[in-house]
This record gives C-alpha cells, sequence and structure tokens, in this order.
C-alpha cells in the first residue's frame, strides 16, 4: 500500500481512503492532469485532500446522467463503483489530482467525506481561492 498524505492537514475530518473506491466525477480530455497537475505535484507534493460525497446509484444513473452524461468524458467516468456501504463514493473536487495519484502508482491518499456537495464546494472554493498552503495565513 502506497499512501500519499496531503501536506494540509488543518481539518478535523481528513482520513485515508483506498483510491479504488472512489469515483471520479469528471475527467478533462486535455491532459490537464498530466501537464499542469503532474509537475506540480513532483515539485511540492499534494497540497489539499480529495473532497468527495456519498451518492446512490440511482443518483448518479438518472440526476448525474442527465446532467453530465453528454460530456466527452462521460464514457471515461461511468460506470461507478458501488461500495461495500451501498453508496458510490463521488470524487468531486480533486479528480485531476487522483488521476496523477493512480499514474504515480499510489493505493490511497488523504480525503474529506461530505455529508453534501454544497458544503464539499464551499471548502473546495476556499481552498482554492484562499489557498491557506502559501498565503502566509498559517
Amino acid at each position: 500500500m502506497r499512501h500519499c498524505a496531503s501536506i494540509w492537514q488543518d481539518h478535523p475530518n481528513i482520513h485515508s481512503v483506498d483510491l479504488d473506491l472512489l469515483s471520479p466525477m469528471s475527467y478533462h480530455l486535455d491532459d490537464r492532469w498530466r501537464t499542469r497537475d503532474l509537475p506540480r505535484f513532483k515539485n511540492d507534493g499534494l497540497w489539499y485532500p480529495l473532497l468527495y460525497y456519498k451518492v446512490t446509484l440511482d443518483w448518479w444513473t438518472k440526476k448525474f446522467a442527465s446532467w453530465f452524461g453528454a460530456n466527452p468524458g462521460w464514457p471515461y467516468i461511468n460506470p461507478p463503483r458501488v461500495n461495500s456501504d451501498g453508496f458510490i463514493w463521488a470524487l468531486k473536487l480533486g479528480c485531476n489530482r487522483y488521476r496523477v495519484l493512480k499514474y504515480l502508482g499510489y493505493t490511497s491518499t488523504d480525503c474529506i467525506c461530505f455529508d453534501n456537495s454544497d458544503d464539499l464546494v464551499k471548502l473546495g472554493f476556499y481552498l482554492r481561492d484562499e489557498d491557506p498552503l502559501h498565503n502566509g495565513k498559517l
């Protein structure tokens, strides 16, 4: 098992997750994971944990598929993995970093699970916009 810890640890719910349990919710065909995220990771490591929430297969196949199904990346993220708890662990923020981790042979990483996508996006925007690791507020 190869675990990749995030540098930022300032959240009470950071925990290790097997990468194979996550189902990415996006896929960029432009290889930005390779050109942008891989070099950053090689230089600086994993700044922030991946962010996911749990959804039902019914939600994924009906609501999410109706919204994202026409996207050219859909075949690369579907079908999702239904885990032993009966839920899909939907990786909403960190899909490119997920690809970097898989490419580099990591099997687990730090993640935060949310009860809903609104709270997840709120933290994701904070990490992106405020960048607490690099803005001198630590």
